[in-house]
């Protein structure tokens, strides 16, 4: 009974445990509502539309990764390190990366507003779609202040803030999605989607400056944009690269297969982001703990050890879930998505590897090994596209969807191999030594 009392109260006061609680419970809540909400438009629109909205909002989310430009990252990153030992420095530090963000996502808004034509009917096959991207590229503008944002309060440790803003834009996208997709359609989708970013926006932002103090006096030392870019390039760089190749791979099934195919592909990859995005949303708190503690690599390494149990241990259990009830699942779905089941469960059973992988990266990130992890990201994400691209050419686009999903596992499955040896056997290994 007293190692259980001990045991409940080291967790109790626990940091890292208190900021991983919030960051999950704040996400269980809004992204389960969320995928509810998903699940709903998809039969609402059936499979094919479902398939055009997949396609543009995986066209916003591809540019909008890229246009952050890694800021989320960095802020986070650079904020945890700071906010106890230079906490002048914060309010320098938001503004610039503010501005950064500003910069690269309202360029690319602009490029896709304009070029929302020739995307539409030379990159989908579908020229009405050029009216839907050009409604929407609005979200990457503000998407991405919203992932700078999130990176900021991550690295202010406000992940109870997060939690609730993330429950209140969960709650906003099940009422609001579903109805103004029942009453216009493909139209009300996008429109909900954008009035929530928006939302998000303000939410972010107020909280930001609620929790940081603007300083009066001259600051001597300054954190510049060119040191700031100098850590995000390589992140941005693999962003970028996962953005061109997780798009190519999306063209892949309107060219060689059809827009059903990319309906059931969008279906289960929501459920993939759903069951990662519980781990995920981790690497913000992996990363201000791992950053928060550089001198210390005992405590680094008993941190990584412990998200790792963690991550396999919930990915493998809201894997086996999904796997379970993937039928009552797929006829929530309707008739219109036959064929998903499988997709669904190898995209589900992907998630285990990825979630591990996540954890690693983090790790590299802290250590500011970016490149090296860019060579790494290079290597799965260029596997994905060629797995995919010889198994649909071999099949003539038969089951677009499932060859998509198996490419991503074999990949996954490289990628862990890959960069947990390498840390573990090298980076780890010559810490230890010095």
């Amino acid at each position: 009974m007293t190692y259980i009392y001990n045991l409940k109260n080291r967790l109790k006061n626990s940091k890292l445990v208190n900021d991983s609680f919030w960051a999950i419970f704040g996400n269980v809540l809004g992204k389960g509502l969320s995928l509810l909400t998903v699940i709903i438009i998809a039969r609402i629109l059936g499979k094919e539309v479902y398939g055009e909205y997949g396609i543009v909002n995986g066209t916003i989310a591809s540019i909008l990764i890229f246009t952050n430009f890694g800021l989320n990252y960095t802020s986070t990153k650079y904020i945890a390190e700071y906010k106890t030992t230079k906490p002048e420095l914060l309010s320098q530090i938001i503004k610039s990366c503010r501005q950064l963000t500003l910069f690269f996502s309202g360029f690319a808004t602009l490029v896709l507003f304009l070029g929302a034509e020739y995307i539409a009917t030379h990159l989908l096959n579908l020229p009405k779609l050029s009216f839907f991207l050009r409604l929407i590229s609005i979200n990457i503008l503000v998407g991405s202040l919203c992932r700078t944002q999130e990176g900021i309060l991550a690295g202010l440790g406000k992940f109870k803030v997060l939690a609730k803003i993330n429950t209140i834009i969960g709650i906003g996208n099940f009422l609001m999605g579903v109805v103004l997709t029942y009453v216009y359609g493909l139209t009300g989708a996008f429109i909900s989607s954008i009035f929530l970013q928006i939302l998000s926006y303000f939410l972010l932002r107020y909280n930001i400056v609620k929790n940081v103090v603007p300083v009066d006096k001259e600051i001597k030392t300054k954190i510049s944009l060119r040191e700031i870019l100098k850590f995000s390039t390589p992140v941005a760089l693999q962003e970028a690269f996962y953005s061109i190749i997780t798009y190519s791979t999306g063209l892949l099934l309107v060219q060689l297969s059809t827009y059903g195919e990319v309906g059931l592909s969008s279906a289960a990859v929501y459920w993939s982001a759903i069951i990662l995005y519980i781990p995920g949303i981790l690497r913000n708190v992996i990363l201000s703990h791992l950053s928060a503690t550089l001198g210390n690599n005992k405590a680094r390494l008993r941190i990584l050890r412990l998200i790792l149990v963690f991550n396999f241990c919930v990915t493998l259990l809201l894997s086996l879930t999904v796997y379970f009830l993937s039928d009552y699942i797929v006829a929530f779905y309707g008739d219109n998505f036959s064929g998903l089941k499988f997709v669904l469960n190898i995209s589900v059973f992907t998630t285990i590897f990825s979630s591990m992988s996540n954890v690693y990266a983090q790790a590299y990130m802290s250590e500011n090994k970016n490149w090296l992890m860019l060579f790494f990201r290079i290597i799965r994400d260029g596997s994905i596209f060629g797995i995919a691209y010889f198994l649909l050419t071999q099949n003539g686009g038969i089951d677009g969807a499932l060859s998509l999903a198996k490419s991503s596992l074999w990949a996954n499955i490289l990628f862990l191999i890959l960069i947990a040896g390498f840390y573990e056997l090298i980076i780890n290994k010559n810490k230890s030594l010095t």
